[in-house]
């Protein structure tokens, strides 16, 4: 299963580099603010293209709607490590790729990366990603960039 985190959910390299890449056919937006707002779900939906299938929902709906999917044609995006973990958690059975693409620059947040900056929580979330045997964890901002390891 492909996780992607990046704190825009579903925007320019997401539509025109991930999902070439990827052939995915449903992107699974879970974020909170977005399910929840009506304007933000309706921008998210306008950015994705005709033929692929936006989900949004919660992190908690989240957590269950995978198994309604075939997992390889899905691109989940979550906007931070802590939503990653949460959704890897409650999905054990998964082989799981976790992309951390994009997370801006904010107080508090170390540089991981040029587009990565992580406050400790969320380099907390990352290092436990890192033990599991069901992840490969890495930072990548667009297909064909140098990937970086935490």
């Amino acid at each position: 299963m492909y996780l992607r985190v990046d704190d825009r959910l579903v925007h320019g390299q997401v539509v025109t580099a991930w999902l070439k890449q990827l052939k995915s056919k449903v992107i699974i937006a879970m974020d909170d603010t977005a399910a929840k707002n009506a304007i933000v779900t309706k921008a998210l939906k306008m950015a994705t293209p005709k033929n692929v299938e936006l989900v949004v929902v919660t992190a908690e709906d989240g957590k269950s709607v995978l198994a309604k999917y075939n997992e390889n044609e899905v691109m989940v995006i979550v906007k931070a490590p802590v939503t990653a973990k949460m959704l890897v958690d409650a999905n054990p059975g998964y082989q799981w790729t976790v992309n951390v693409g994009n997370v801006g620059r904010d107080s508090g947040r170390k540089k991981y990366a040029r587009t990565v900056y992580l406050d400790d929580v969320n380099y907390q979330a990352v290092a436990a990603l890192k033990e599991y045997s069901n992840v490969n964890i890495f930072m990548q901002t667009v297909p064909g960039q140098a990937i970086n390891k935490f």
